[in-house]
């Protein structure tokens, strides 16, 4: 097994906050040391020193006006860059108290480097760190001894404290406003339930949405629709018992109820009796059954909370899974009938494989494949398209880490909008990544539009801390149904995707595709790259090139297939390249 110590990113890292962070460490420390080397009269290495402190400026005002284009590996280079500029400063002021005052800056080093990168990729910074205290009491004479312990103790305890900082953030499982566990700290509590349930013990989740109520609320002002669902989450915490009650979203509660159907009814009629507000809500309630997870059984509630919403008023919806279709695809996914195929994605203008598309695919002993279309829409309503989707992202990134390096390449994923609400989602893409050792730049996650809620806080914030470590989002279907300006201009994008319905009309004999037209004029008027999809004939592909499609898939560079054909594409010559055809 190999050990990578490769920039791997924290959970709060994101290139804002880097780049700030950099900014003001850079811009203190030149700042001190170019004014110390100003006032002191007496210091022999005035004009070694003022240099070294106005390159600290420089790359302060530069991390200011540009910090945020760099990728994380960059951040990770700038540690070591600023390591070495310390250690010049040390060995250039040897003898003098400005080497120490160089030295007392490490501490901020460390503190960086543990507060945005995981444990695994701050091994090499602190040896690099501790070296450098060393070298400069060791081989250089620069510091007092007490001087190098106390630094080593210091720094060994900031980035003690910094770590646990980053991981309490990341595990924290209360809500601020209302008191109650988040969604966090209910998936923690339901784990613990499942965990010590063993004799049978009916368990159910009710989602509880209050959108309207907080909406009718707000037009009093913010302060109005906080005390609303604080309000809620005290009176339904203590109407509640032995009940775990959690704000699972903006607008969402959640109850966990040890009972069945019936008992958790009644509670819900006292929870909106004790409500005392005008209006009712929707509710989606889902039993727990056998070998669930936890992901199962919310992804089931949500069903059932989607479908009581489409209901409208006070409606509630139980989601029954009478089929067994949620272990039936767990066990499915466990026996490995579930593969992964990757249809290529091709340059338009030159014809070469640039990456590919991965796709999941169900192949059932005895029965042969199962159509997509067939188990997805049974996956999304039992919430198995959780594990699934997790599952195919690891899948893909550990097969397109394999991909030659020398080239520019992506494997795209596809991610529900529902996915993206979920607070660990960002977490499972940079563990992906980080057991991958894949790049973040060569990884697209596919978004389709209409399933995606423009609306949603979490969703859009998940995609742009993710974009800010160097994946691209790409908006899949576009042009069907939901699209509006004002969608697309709020959703962190890099690239749209042409729903395969626009391509399919394309005949032999047409000269002009005006829909094709204006999606591309769109996409190049908002700096975003376009790839069309369902590509099978020689004249669809020419239409694309012409109004200037920059990548295409489909059967006529190959139907999807195992991820070697890929990586032999991709590692052959850079011409335009047919490897692929023979799999139509």
């Amino acid at each position: 097994m190999r050990v990578r110590f490769g920039p791997h990113p924290s959970v709060i890292a994101s290139r804002r906050a880097m780049a700030r962070l950099a900014a003001v460490c850079y811009l203190t420390g030149g700042l001190v040391g170019f004014l110390t080397a100003w006032l002191v009269p007496a210091w022999e290495d005035r004009a070694a020193a003022l240099a070294v402190s106005s390159v600290a400026l420089i790359g302060g005002v530069l991390l200011v006006l540009c910090g945020e284009r760099l990728s994380v590996r960059g951040f990770y280079g700038l540690v070591f860059a600023t390591l070495a500029l310390l250690a010049l400063q040390m060995s250039s002021q040897r003898g003098h108290a400005e080497a120490t005052a160089a030295a007392l800056l490490l501490p901020l080093l460390s503190m960086f480097v543990h507060a945005f990168f995981d444990r695994r990729a701050t091994l090499l910074a602190d040896a690099g760190i501790v070296g450098l205290i060393a070298l400069a009491q060791f081989a250089w004479s620069a510091l007092p001894v007490a001087i190098a312990a106390t630094l080593v103790c210091v720094n060994g305890v900031v980035a003690a404290v910094t770590g646990w900082l980053v991981r309490a953030a990341a595990e924290a499982d209360i809500d601020l406003l209302t008191g109650l566990p988040n969604r966090r700290g209910l998936v923690r509590a339901l784990r613990v339930k499942l965990a010590a349930d063993r004799d049978g013990t009916p368990l159910t989740l009710a989602l509880l949405d209050v959108e309207q109520l907080v909406d009718s609320a707000a037009r009093r002002g913010p302060a109005a629709a906080d005390d609303l669902l604080r309000g809620l989450g005290q009176t339904w915490s203590a109407e509640a018992g032995p009940a775990v009650v959690a704000r699972y979203g903006d607008t969402t509660f959640a109850v966990l109820v040890t009972g069945g159907v019936t008992a958790t009814t009644a509670l819900l009629e006292r929870l909106r009796a004790a409500a005392s507000t005008a209006g009712g809500f929707p509710v989606g309630t889902a039993g727990h059954c056998a070998g669930d997870t936890s992901a199962l059984l919310t992804g089931r509630a949500e069903s059932a909370l989607s479908e009581a919403r489409r209901t409208g008023g006070s409606s509630t919806v139980h989601y029954e899974d009478t089929a067994g279709v949620a272990s039936q695809l767990t066990a499915a996914l466990t026996a490995g009938e579930f593969t992964v195929v990757y249809q290529p994605i091709v340059d338009a203008a030159e014809g070469r494989v640039t990456g590919a598309e991965a796709l999941v695919r169900w192949i059932r002993p005895g029965l042969g494949p199962v159509p997509p279309n067939d188990f997805i829409p049974d996956a999304e309503r039992s919430g198995f398209i959780r594990v699934l989707d997790r599952w195919v992202l690891r899948t893909a990134c550990q097969a397109a880490a394999s991909w030659p390096r020398h080239v520019a390449t992506k494997v795209t994923v596809n991610v529900s909008g529902q996915e993206l609400d979920q607070p660990d989602y960002y977490d499972q893409v940079v563990a992906a990544l980080a057991d991958s050792g894949l790049p973040a730049d060569r990884l697209v996650l596919e978004v389709t539009e209409s399933t995606l809620d423009a609306d949603s806080a979490a969703a859009l914030d998940v995609l742009r801390r993710l974009r800010a470590l160097g994946i691209r989002i790409a908006i899949d279907d576009f042009g069907t149904g939901y699209s509006s300006l004002s969608r697309l201009h709020r959703l962190p994008a890099d690239i749209l995707k042409i729903d395969r319905s626009f391509v399919a009309v394309l005949g032999p004999t047409d000269q002009e595709a005006p829909v094709i037209a204006a999606i591309t004029a769109l996409a190049r008027t908002l700096g975003l790259r376009t790839v069309a999809e369902g590509v099978e004939e020689p004249h669809q592909a020419a239409l694309l090139r012409r109004y200037g499609c920059d990548e295409i898939q489909g059967w006529l560079y190959g139907r999807p297939g195992d991820p070697e054909l890929i990586g032999a594409a991709l590692a052959g010559p850079r011409t335009p390249n047919h490897l692929l055809t023979g799999n139509r």
